[in-house]
């Protein structure tokens, strides 16, 4: 089959397309012929070495999380699933890589394509639209009548974000650019800051959730903005985060979490649900053929992408 393999970290160039085995699935697993896939900030942050700290994988490897595509094989102790099924997940980044034309993975990875979404589409939600959600229903504690502000709404987990604080009945704050801004009211803002123009550490409202998609705000520096019972989430481990966290947690009223994103069966069902019924959508800002991951790369580290980038694998 043919996939992109990484075999050292560095720059673009070291993602190279070539041949390897199919998966052989084990009696737990399924084998998803893969149609589409998804460039996330992730995949070019562990390309790089950023992440090494945190999620080393074993070299060579291949990359990639966001796989839509059918079932072409089912092991003897899967129950739910049958061959010809449309689907769509995130595979573990960790153990496995979407930037192949097979992926062998355990059901609860998985979940029921949406019936309003093509596979390329479909592609573009798991990892994106999983952390979105987990950020704010789990870390943030979200419910209907909350404050939200959303920093970096205009990317792919952002946009998704946005989307699913109006579908929670929320106010929600996005802050970008100035020219994502109309983009930004199309998903459903009830207000959006340019971060260029107005300075967001000076504003004077307050707000139930705190979430920093892009990374770039430490909670020291923003928890004047959360009101009490507040909850600030970020997308980017810090020394703060993973080792303060806890500790400053049980003695403050505001919170400080860092979202490490989980597969899971029933929120991929969820987010299906929300497409279809009309509450969430996706941009596609480019499509990319395999052949052209470097150039995928590049683009999604000039940190310029308005929504997703979907990569196709197979037709």
């Amino acid at each position: 089959m043919k996939a992109i393999v990484m075999r050292k970290y560095g720059s673009p160039d070291v993602l190279e397309i070539t041949n390897l085995d199919r998966p052989k699935i084990k009696e737990n697993q399924v084998l998803v012929e893969v149609y589409a896939s998804s460039v996330n900030p992730v995949d070019w942050k562990i390309r790089k070495g950023l992440l090494k700290l945190f999620m080393r994988k074993k070299l060579p490897c291949v990359l990639g999380g966001d796989i839509a595509g059918r079932i072409l094989e089912v092991g003897n102790k899967v129950q739910f699933y049958r061959v010809g099924d449309e689907v769509f997940g995130k595979v573990d980044i960790i153990k496995n890589g979407a930037y192949a034309e097979y992926v062998a993975t355990t059901p609860d990875h998985l979940a029921l394509k949406p019936q309003n979404m093509n596979f390329e589409e479909a592609a573009t939600i798991p990892l994106a639209g999983l952390t979105a959600l987990q950020a704010l229903r789990d870390m943030g504690g979200i419910k209907a009548g909350m404050s939200v502000l959303i920093n970096g709404c205009s990317g792919g987990v952002g946009s998704f974000a946005l989307q699913l604080a109006k579908a929670f009945k929320c106010k929600a704050t996005g802050v970008c650019s100035a020219r994502n801004i109309e983009f930004a009211k199309e998903l459903g803002a009830d207000r959006v800051i340019d971060y260029q123009n107005e300075n967001l550490l000076e504003l004077q409202e307050e707000y139930d959730i705190f979430f920093d998609v892009v990374g770039k705000l430490e909670y020291k520096k923003v928890k004047h903005l959360l009101q009490r019972g507040g909850v600030y989430v970020t997308t980017l481990p810090s020394f703060n985060i993973l080792l303060l966290g806890s500790i400053h947690n049980l003695v403050s009223s505001k919170k400080m979490k860092k979202i490490f994103v989980q597969e899971s069966k029933k929120d991929l069902e969820l987010l299906a649900d929300f497409v279809d019924a009309g509450l969430l959508k996706t941009h596609i800002d480019k499509s990319y053929e395999l052949d052209d991951i470097a150039e995928a790369h590049q683009y999604s580290e000039s940190g310029r992408v308005v929504g997703k980038l979907s990569l196709k694998i197979t037709e």
